[in-house]
């Protein structure tokens, strides 16, 4: 549901940034799943797993707030390395595709993880700022 968002019905907090990006979302291709995090403007954030398991509600702590509105804005400054699209494929185990949802349209790209890990790929900045995300949620969620 979260990449299908209309950005007319984000109702962003006040004296929040809205980076111009109304969603992003990083889905990692792993070999028996996908995992997936989901940043919104509202706040809302989350991480799901293929498997079933996922943490949801997780914006609420400040830390993750923080790491979600940059992935959000990160984002937003490589939607000029992200394409136009209408689709929204699952990533393939070992590979990493990003998706934003902006005023103007839904916009996705790919890579192979090594390449964004080593920094050598135009959407590494984003596999970074996701990963970020990643582990202020893990680090904010009881076990």
């Amino acid at each position: 549901m979260a990449l299908g968002v209309d950005p007319a019905t984000i109702a962003v907090p006040d004296g929040e940034s809205w980076s111009g990006t109304a969603m992003a979302a990083m889905e990692i291709g792993l070999n028996n799943a996908i995992a997936t995090i989901v940043a919104i403007g509202d706040g809302s954030v989350s991480m799901y797993i293929s498997t079933g398991e996922g943490v949801i509600g997780a914006g609420g702590h400040a830390a993750v707030k923080a790491a979600a509105d940059r992935f959000r804005a990160v984002a937003a400054d490589s939607r000029g390395v992200l394409q136009r699209t209408e689709d929204s494929p699952l990533p393939e185990t070992g590979k990493v595709r990003f998706h934003a949802r902006t005023a103007d349209g839904a916009f996705t790209g790919t890579a192979e993880e090594v390449t964004l890990r080593a920094g050598r790929h135009p959407l590494s900045p984003l596999y970074g700022a996701g990963q970020d995300l990643l582990t202020e949620i893990r680090l904010s969620t009881p076990r």
